[in-house]
């Protein structure tokens, strides 16, 4: 009997976990799916590596028969843009309010884990919970890369908050990487979910995550035109959501399934139709609801899992009335961050004065004024001194998280381990691991999406290739 069994089910508008039901009828891997899988890096719509898998759609309301069948299915909410005549302090005001009451209705009487980057969703987020001693925060960084920490002890020093900083070591990803396989199901790749190198550590310094993913998607434009034509769009999104090699990799992997037909038409076809499903006239809101509705709910959410399987989470940018109320803001008012900048500015001026990782070494008061002669000759003076140090130091400040995971003799060898020397699957022809192994040995940034996706579908096969219990 499926789990859905005679239930009816409503998903949120942004769901903060990707849940899945299984259909009747013969397991079968979907390699079209996995194919536009491996190009994007997230599975498209309901999509998973299964024909009789699906994903739960968000917005969405299912009623399922005692089989196990779903016998129906329909959105409640569809994005829109229908904007208000309203100002840009009503709109201030409005935003302070229900984030404010999101924040205070999820985590009263909890403490709160916060973690905090140099941008401006969690400094936002710390400005809600100024008022509270009842706040730890923490920061990572890469080693050798960015100062993270850095502005996340400011954010907490400026709000008497405790603070712990996390360096991310060289080649963590091996140690955790079977780990994390297995809570993301293998629906994400591995290299951007940082936390998995914390993950235990921190469930203990509070009773609830605040997380403030989506709100850079939400309290911005998308940088276009707002009557930018529906095939500019197509274009904007292909460009944005796949790059070069996993365009090549999908192209592979089609080929060697011999599966019919041109894998780019295929997957042209698949955005485009999904892109008008949204019924919004103005580009920017119409991209912002696209990249919403199928990144957010199959990149994001996936990697939301590695937080909830430590503690509750509360993601305020994600409530359904925070959804609603962005339909109706005018786009003047949501692009350029400005009115996160300006919550902030309200809330605390100590925490504006924090430079910005964007635009530093500006802070939220001059940011502004980020090209100008004076703050150009400032960062010059800062390039120079990172190039100094990387160059005659031999200690970089600026290092990808790829090259600490794939870069040097020991990562090299352990991805070589994955890839190459105990491929043994039926699964994916070990000519395209070594074909693809071999071209970001000889190029690589250009391949790191393709092999990181590879080592994700190994993983797959490793852990469940033979195993379809969790069906």
């Amino acid at each position: 009997m499926s789990a859905y069994s005679n239930r009816t089910t409503k998903l949120p508008i942004v769901p903060p976990v990707v849940s899945y039901y299984t259909l009747p009828g013969e397991v079968k891997l979907d390699y079209p799916a996995i194919c536009c899988f491996s190009a994007l890096g997230f599975f498209l719509n309901e999509d998973t590596y299964y024909t009789n898998r699906k994903a739960f759609r968000p917005a969405t309301e299912y009623r399922f028969d005692a089989s196990g069948k779903v016998v129906s299915k329909g959105r409640y909410f569809h994005w829109n843009y229908l904007p208000r005549e309203i100002t840009f302090d009503q709109a201030l005001n409005e935003f302070s309010d229900l984030l404010e009451g999101i924040v205070e209705r999820d985590t009263a009487n909890k403490k709160i884990v916060l973690p905090i980057s140099g941008g401006l969703d969690s400094r936002t987020l710390a400005a809600a919970v100024a008022h509270r001693s009842d706040v730890f925060c923490y920061s990572y960084q890469f080693e050798d890369g960015i100062s993270e920490s850095l502005f996340g002890s400011a954010v907490a020093t400026a709000l008497s908050f405790p603070h712990q900083g996390f360096t991310l070591s060289r080649g963590y990803l091996w140690s955790v990487i079977d780990q994390l396989a297995q809570l993301n199901g293998c629906y994400a790749e591995f290299l951007n979910p940082r936390q998995m190198a914390v993950y235990g550590q921190l469930a203990h310094k509070g009773d609830i995550y605040l997380l403030g993913h989506g709100g850079d998607l939400f309290f911005d434009g998308m940088g276009v035109l707002d009557n930018l034509t529906e095939r500019e769009q197509l274009e904007y999104l292909i460009k944005k959501l796949i790059k070069p090699a996993g365009w090549q990799l999908g192209e592979s992997l089609w080929k060697a399934w011999g599966i019919v037909g041109d894998f780019k038409e295929y997957l042209t076809a698949r955005i485009l139709e999904l892109l008008r499903g949204i019924e919004i006239n103005n580009a920017n809101a119409r991209l912002r609801a696209f990249k919403t509705e199928y990144y957010v709910a199959r990149w994001t959410a996936v990697n939301l899992e590695l937080f909830q399987q430590q503690l509750p989470v509360s993601v305020p940018f994600f409530q359904d009335e925070i959804c609603r109320w962005i339909c109706t803001t005018p786009e003047a008012h949501l692009s350029g961050r400005k009115l996160e900048i300006e919550y902030i500015k309200r809330k605390s001026s100590s925490l504006a004065k924090i430079p910005w990782q964007k635009v530093y070494p500006c802070n939220l008061y001059n940011y502004s004024e980020f090209n100008s002669l004076g703050i150009r000759i400032a960062r010059a003076w800062l390039k120079g001194k990172r190039q100094f140090r990387s160059h005659v130091l031999g200690k970089r400040a600026d290092a990808n998280n790829w090259e600490l995971q794939f870069v040097g003799e020991a990562n090299v060898n352990n991805l070589r381990r994955y890839l190459v020397d105990q491929w043994n699957s039926e699964f994916i022809p070990k000519e395209i691991s070594v074909e693809y192994f071999s071209k970001f040995q000889r190029q690589g940034k250009d391949y790191v999406h393709a092999v990181t996706m590879l080592l994700t579908l190994s993983c797959f096969d490793r852990f469940f290739g033979s195993n379809r219990s969790f069906l």
